[in-house]
């Protein structure tokens, strides 16, 4: 079956992956990622099928990511804004990182390898193509072809595992913290600001009565399905917790470590890649749809309490540690002092950012440690992301787990 895609071959125009003097024919379908397991956008797998002059095809493996199905989703995702956000981040983003360490000489062992590549985008079909509809469309390289497969969101990952995703988390960061300082005229610029600009800039209002409503019911199924968090903290101190999700400083720029944020980094987002002795080695992030500037601490936090198994989350400490020490050195690799940088600073940081890190885990666990994921066909109200999940035994535990870890800090305000 062939996905119903408009002007396929100007779509995949600039693959790189496309053989010299073919032309695009049709992208195949070859199956679906899971139901509900993406919320923000439907996934194909697909063979983009290229010809030549004489007739001969050549199948390139690659991923289709369209628009969710559900008008509700499309409203919570803010579509109109959310996938001209993704098209951005791999059109002018990632170019202009690369280009930036081409440009310092940095050696090629050293550049960050964490994106995949662009086979074509489109943000709309019609008149206006800036303006998304049903023709909006990703394809990017199917990375299961090098290898790379999804860890375990019931589970988390293990301290392996971390390891790599905190390293390849601080490169990310560093670099845009370089791109920050070296060449302020390109962070400033569209390609980044346009990229980052926060997904719901359009409808402020609108956003945070949903936010709000969202964190309310996060906080009575969590009372309701986890009594014991009540032992840790009491409810006033839980509910100042989870408002920090509406209630943080949006336009905060605290220097030195604002950059460029993943804002949606947990298991489901990345894949990972290994060596002969099936040891991971290497990691690709995708999903880059609400990209925002800020805390670094934001990234890393919601990462360790969403996505570490909970043998890794005994080790949080040394992998902030282990993540700390890989941005300072990355930062000093492309050419700064990183003075400023250093663990001290950090860890000001750290505890500067950490209380407004909670309401992001505290609304998010339930719906990523879920034991299946909600058919997108039932997602058409803030209910089925919270109480109509129900709870999870690893729900139930990573809840303890993020709240006492919060307490035994300081962070709980």
């Amino acid at each position: 079956m062939l996905v119903d895609v408009k002007d396929v071959e100007g779509l995949l125009a600039g693959c790189p992956a496309r053989p010299e003097g073919s032309r695009c024919v049709g992208l195949e379908v070859k199956g679906e990622s899971a139901a509900g397991e993406n919320y923000g956008s439907t996934f194909l797998i697909v063979d983009a099928v290229f010809q030549d002059g004489a007739g001969a095809t050549t199948r390139v493996p690659a991923v289709c990511k369209r628009l969710p199905p559900s008008e509700y989703l499309r409203e919570v995702f803010n579509v109109k804004v959310s996938h001209p956000k993704e098209v951005n981040f791999y059109r002018k983003l990632v170019p202009a990182l690369e280009a930036l360490q081409a440009e310092l000489g940095v050696p090629q062992d050293e550049r960050i390898r964490c994106f995949p590549r662009l086979y074509g985008a489109r943000v709309g079909g019609g008149k206006d193509p800036d303006e998304v509809d049903d023709d909006a469309i990703l394809v990017l390289e199917d990375l299961s072809v090098a290898g790379y497969r999804s860890g375990d969101r019931n589970l988390g990952v293990d301290l392996d595992h971390c390891r790599l995703a905190v390293r390849e988390l601080a490169r990310m960061h560093a670099l845009g913290i370089v791109m920050r300082r070296l060449r302020p005229e390109v962070f400033h610029g569209p390609a980044f600001q346009d990229t980052c600009v926060y997904f719901k800039h359009d409808c402020m209002a609108e956003a945070h009565e949903s936010l709000r409503a969202f964190e309310d019911n996060s906080l009575a199924l969590l009372l309701d399905k986890v009594p014991e968090v009540l032992e840790l903290a009491d409810e006033d101190t839980l509910r100042r917790g989870v408002r920090t999700l509406t209630g943080r400083d949006m336009a905060l720029r605290r220097e030195p470590f604002y950059t460029v944020l993943h804002n949606d980094f947990w298991v489901n987002n990345m894949m990972f890649a290994y060596d002969g002795d099936a040891r991971p080695d290497r990691l690709k992030m995708v999903d880059f749809q609400i990209t925002e500037i800020g805390s670094p601490v934001q990234d890393l936090l919601f990462f360790l309490f969403s996505s570490a198994d909970s043998a890794a989350l005994r080790q949080v400490d040394q992998l902030v540690r282990e993540y700390h020490a890989e941005l300072e050195r990355y930062a000093r690799l492309h050419g700064l002092d990183g003075d400023d940088l250093g663990w001290s600073a950090f860890q000001r940081e750290l505890d500067a950012e950490a209380p407004d890190a909670l309401g992001h885990l505290l609304v998010m666990i339930n719906i990523l440690r879920a034991d299946k994921a909600i058919e997108k066909e039932d997602t058409n109200s803030v209910d089925a992301f919270s109480s109509g999940l129900g709870m999870s035994p690893a729900a139930r535990t990573r809840y303890l787990e993020t709240v006492r870890a919060w307490v035994s800090r300081g962070w709980l305000r």
